[in-house]
């Protein structure tokens, strides 16, 4: 598996994979319209390239065997001298294989370069899987805020943890 920056041609990918995820996570609590107007509205191709183009933004993709199965986006806010692991999917006939892991090392390895310490996220508190994972993973949850899609708003938990060297990880 190689984890790489996303390049123009992989957007297609990227909305693939969200809307994979999506479904087999959150379509248990956010009714599929609401996911598909997310999508539409914050995932097209034209937003992502847009993100794509920020000095503060880097994506990441995991690819194996000319497979996509999973990718992160992360920020930095500068206002604040933060580092947001603003996303990491990974498709669910992947997850349980360590690429999410791999991800998240590369995520830590992109703040890094931002000049942080820590990386920040938020994780929906229906999506227990992920929110047990990271706390595993050492991150501290430090509050709740709502998070909309659509019609629909859900409590958030937003956490982070230190960077940890890559062999704590491993």
């Amino acid at each position: 598996m190689v984890i790489r920056a996303w390049e123009l041609g992989d957007l297609e990918n990227v909305r693939r994979i969200t809307w994979e995820t999506w479904l087999a996570t959150y379509a248990e609590f956010i009714p599929e319209g609401d996911l598909r107007w997310y999508l539409d509205t914050h995932y097209t191709l034209q937003a992502l390239g847009e993100l794509m183009g920020s000095e503060y933004f880097r994506g990441l993709l995991a690819v194996e065997q000319e497979i996509a199965l999973g990718y992160a986006k992360v920020q930095y806010h500068p206002d604040d001298q933060r580092c947001y692991l603003s996303s990491l999917y990974v498709i669910p006939a992947a997850q349980g294989k360590g690429v999410g892991r791999r991800l998240l090392e590369r995520a830590e390895s992109v703040a890094r370069q931002f000049g942080v310490d820590e990386i920040w996220l938020g994780v929906m508190v229906q999506n227990t899987q992920a929110l047990d994972w990271y706390t595993r993973l050492g991150f501290t949850f430090v509050r709740e805020e709502p998070f909309t899609m659509g019609n629909t708003t859900v409590p958030h938990r937003i956490g982070h943890r230190p960077i940890h060297p890559k062999e704590v990880l491993t």
